[in-house]
């Protein structure tokens, strides 16, 4: 009987990350991982700020890594999260994944307030919203990103 019950958990926990789709409440965790019901996912084709980043503003230093992680939970405030995953999750079980809240795409909103930018995998869309997000001098484009994100962007 116990076999059986574990047989029975083990598909309900593994079932959904194999199928492609993730959904759930959401708890962000930093600027491009997020908890999404019971799964750690990676917000594909983008990079942001890590947790302890500082970033210069013209006038001043701020703690980029935690406002960006800010900016995520403005963007999943209340909202489920549905993801389509892109393989297997890593060795830290975490699941790369383009997901959305309420209808919109997260990687493209981090990108259109300024607090992530397109990684190297990323669409031809999300490039196209950076360019808005920079002429406009939203989020750090009104100052510098930190050195890792610029490093492993799309446009340098």
């Amino acid at each position: 009987m116990r076999l059986i019950l574990l047989l029975i958990l083990s598909h309900l926990i593994i079932a959904p990350v194999l199928a492609g789709t993730l959904s759930g409440p959401v708890k962000v965790i930093d600027a491009a991982t997020m908890r999404v019901g019971e799964h750690l996912v990676r917000l594909h084709g983008i990079v942001a700020p890590r947790p302890g980043d500082q970033c210069r503003l013209p006038a001043k230093t701020i703690p980029c890594g935690h406002v960006a992680a800010t900016a995520l939970m403005d963007l999943t405030a209340g909202a489920e999260a549905i993801c389509q995953t892109h393989g297997e999750p890593n060795t830290d079980g975490i699941t790369l994944a383009t997901c959305t809240a309420g209808g919109y795409d997260l990687s493209e909103g981090m990108i259109y307030t300024g607090w992530a930018r397109p990684h190297d995998v990323a669409t031809a869309r999300y490039r196209k919203v950076e360019i808005g997000a920079r002429k406009r001098k939203r989020g750090l484009w009104r100052g510098e990103f930190p050195a890792s994100v610029n490093k492993a962007a799309v446009s340098r």
